[in-house]
């Protein structure tokens, strides 16, 4: 006969060392990563921390200790917003870990695979759902991003409360950890009034429906204990979610209000913009590089750190222009949206736009060359369409019409001749994930024109 024992329900208000058979009613507001590690005895056992809230000042860390299968099945049933109930977990109050969220509450629950229990709570739950949105802590103790940038180089591992709006989300990506595990990274570009963007990383997929349900420039994210490094690889400081970080999104706060307000008037940042509108005119450009003082200058050792893009002329071969290969050489975008598509936008808005409007499609060249010399290469530069129009003498849907022979006379009329090149190139930064080169203009170079001109170094 099962035998049944009686709980309690307690607030985490009125929660003593010495309760017992207590049952906590809480929303989640905070889910760490399960981390899965071998016992002394070879078996494999697991650990994640839930963080519970039943008031606006009232919050607790629950643990959760057990085999590998309980702590994967546990948590993966219970996510961000859920109203559980945490039956017989052991009741403690250790020393804080730097490793877990800062809760209100002293103590700390314990649930184990063979004592304690956690459900979905059934009764009702919008006197809950309401502190999803209220501010942990008081909103004087947050810094600007301005304040969190001004220790540069100096920062080192500083959590710090930030009230930031969402800028742009980055496709995650697997990364291999100098340990050799695979895992997860998702990055995020978040500002304020007083910065315009500063990068938050996360590893691991414990928040990736959250981060999916964020929308750029219209959510507002109010960061507890994140963490504050500076990148040697951005060159900047960056942000950190961790096991102490807690995330509130579209806090109730005036304070939020006039930052979703103000971030109405900032311009979206594409994730790799092709935007070509704003490149300097190729008459401007003048000053005669080499590809290694364009490399140097752009990461290496003549870097200034101040400037975001410089333009060079470079004498060069081109060594890659897949023409009459499986390249994308044309591509076609839609006119609101600028997303690649093929034939009409998939986007609800931009459907309804076409609709009641003329506007048509916008199809360009896209095609990535690789310029040579004597000193490097650099890869992958963008031949934007106005150059590749000029070098090819062909409009996009003119060169749809070439049969596979033309193209490759078309591709070895200019392959590994020497040309003069005008380049901008855009350094890697928060915005920017790796450097970027856009060839403005590309013609043939006259022989006496490279001799006179050409770089040693």
């Amino acid at each position: 006969m099962e035998v049944v024992v009686r709980c309690w329900i307690k607030n985490l208000e009125y929660l003593r060392e010495d309760t017992r058979n207590v049952s906590i009613v809480g929303i989640i507001v905070g889910k760490s990563e399960a981390k899965i590690f071998d016992s002394a005895e070879g078996e494999a056992r697991g650990v994640f921390t839930l963080t519970l809230r039943d008031s606006i000042r009232d919050t607790i860390n629950c643990v959760f200790w057990g085999s590998k299968d309980f702590i994967l099945t546990t948590n993966k049933a219970f996510k961000y917003g859920d109203v559980v109930n945490v039956v017989e977990a052991r009741v403690s109050s250790p020393e804080r870990s730097g490793f877990q969220p800062v809760s209100s509450s002293q103590f700390l629950l314990t649930v184990n695979e063979d004592k304690g229990k956690i459900y979905q709570y059934t009764g009702p739950q919008e006197n809950f759902r309401k502190f999803l949105r209220v501010p942990l802590k008081s909103m004087a103790l947050t810094l600007s991003l301005a304040d969190v940038n001004s220790r540069g180089e100096l920062t080192s591992g500083d959590f710090v409360d930030v009230l930031v709006i969402v800028r742009a989300i980055r496709p995650a990506r697997e990364v291999k950890t100098r340990f050799g595990k695979i895992t997860q990274c998702r990055e995020i570009i978040v500002a304020d009034k007083t910065f315009p963007g500063m990068l938050l990383t996360f590893w691991g997929k414990c928040c990736d429906e959250r981060i999916d349900s964020w929308k750029p420039l219209k959510t507002s994210l109010m960061l507890y204990d994140v963490k504050s490094d500076f990148s040697s690889f951005h060159r900047a400081v960056i942000l950190s979610f961790t096991s102490r970080t807690l995330i509130t999104e579209d806090v109730e706060a005036p304070e939020a209000e006039d930052l979703i307000a103000y971030a109405a008037n900032m311009p979206i940042i594409e994730g790799f913009s092709l935007d070509t509108n704003d490149l300097p005119a190729p008459e401007h450009i003048r000053s005669v590089m080499s590809v290694q003082q364009v490399l140097d200058r752009a990461e290496g050792q003549l870097n200034a750190g101040n400037d975001t893009q410089f333009t060079a002329l470079i004498y060069a071969v081109i060594t890659k222009l897949d023409l009459d290969g499986f390249s994308r050489i044309v591509t076609e975008r839609c006119a609101f949206c600028k997303k690649i598509i093929n034939g009409e936008c998939a986007e609800a808005d931009c459907a309804l736009l076409q609709f009641n409007g003329s506007q048509m499609n916008i199809v360009t060249f896209e095609i990535l060359v690789d310029l040579s010399d004597h000193t490097g290469t650099l890869a992958n530069c963008r031949l934007v369409s106005d150059a590749a129009e000029r070098l090819l003498g062909l409009t996009p849907g003119q060169f749809l019409l070439l049969s596979p022979d033309q193209r490759s006379q078309l591709k070895w009329a200019t392959l590994l001749e020497r040309c003069a090149v005008k380049v901008v190139v855009r350094k890697k930064s928060i915005f920017r994930p790796r450097m970027w080169i856009g060839v403005v203009e590309c013609r043939l170079a006259d022989c006496e024109d490279v001799a006179r001109n050409i770089k040693v170094y």
